[in-house]
């Protein structure tokens, strides 16, 4: 859905009195010029006092929306609305994020789901993204796959292609957690998170024991203590 405001944009030194209207893929602006710019032809946006500004191949475009209004809008253009409807996150998802060093990322989930746990997971957390770079980080899933209810979610970020991490090791580590792969989203130009769930014949049933890896406690939990779990 498209958001409106009443802005002064400036080209160069031209100002424009008008209107900025926020769109899925775009931003217009209306008045005694009309301007469209889709996302994709921006190479960078930032905010800069009460301004949002977006640099293209020909000049910064300036949208003086007034702070707060800058620098939501500058987020919903670095993560869009569309991408959270691909995850299935609603206003009231209660997520938990692992290894995931993207800041824009997780700030577009900051401002999408209702709890956000970064670093630790609490059992029967519904949704997890969990980002693996390499093949060992994939040991991982196991640990996470026992902690996920059984109608949970686990989307597993890795990087595109398959120089980091081959596509059969990924497909061996999610068949080893006890998961199947449903989807996958790309999230950004260089990783796409894979949609992981437990299938129906193995719902209710315990778990794989997990190898030896480390993940931070609960948030209630004593931090000091180290939590891990023998293989079997």
């Amino acid at each position: 859905m498209a958001i409106e405001a009443e802005c002064t944009l400036r080209i160069g030194r031209k100002k424009h009195d008008g209107t900025a209207v926020l769109e899925a893929e775009s931003i217009i602006f209306r008045g005694d010029i009309d301007v469209k710019i889709p996302f994709d032809t921006l190479r960078s946006t930032h905010v800069e006092g009460d301004e949002l500004v977006g640099t293209t191949e020909q000049h910064d475009v300036r949208f003086n929306l007034g702070k707060s209004i800058a620098e939501r809008w500058a987020k919903l253009i670095k993560v869009p609305k569309e991408l959270f409807e691909k995850l299935e996150l609603g206003s009231n998802a209660n997520v938990a994020v692992v290894d995931i060093v993207d800041p824009v990322f997780v700030t577009g989930l900051r401002e999408r789901a209702a709890i956000v746990s970064e670093g630790r997971v609490a059992p029967g957390t519904p949704v997890i993204f969990f980002g693996a770079d390499t093949r060992e980080s994939l040991r991982k899933l196991l640990l996470l796959r026992a902690r996920l209810p059984d109608t949970g979610v686990v989307w597993l970020v890795v990087p595109k292609g398959a120089k980091a991490i081959p596509e059969a090791d990924i497909l061996h580590a999610v068949r080893e957690a006890g998961m199947v792969e449903m989807k996958a989203v790309p999230i950004s130009r260089f990783h796409v998170a894979r949609k992981c769930v437990i299938p129906a014949e193995l719902q209710g049933k315990p778990p794989r024991r997990p190898p030896i890896v480390s993940l931070p406690p609960p948030p209630n939990a004593d931090a000091s203590a180290e939590e891990t779990v023998e293989e079997g």
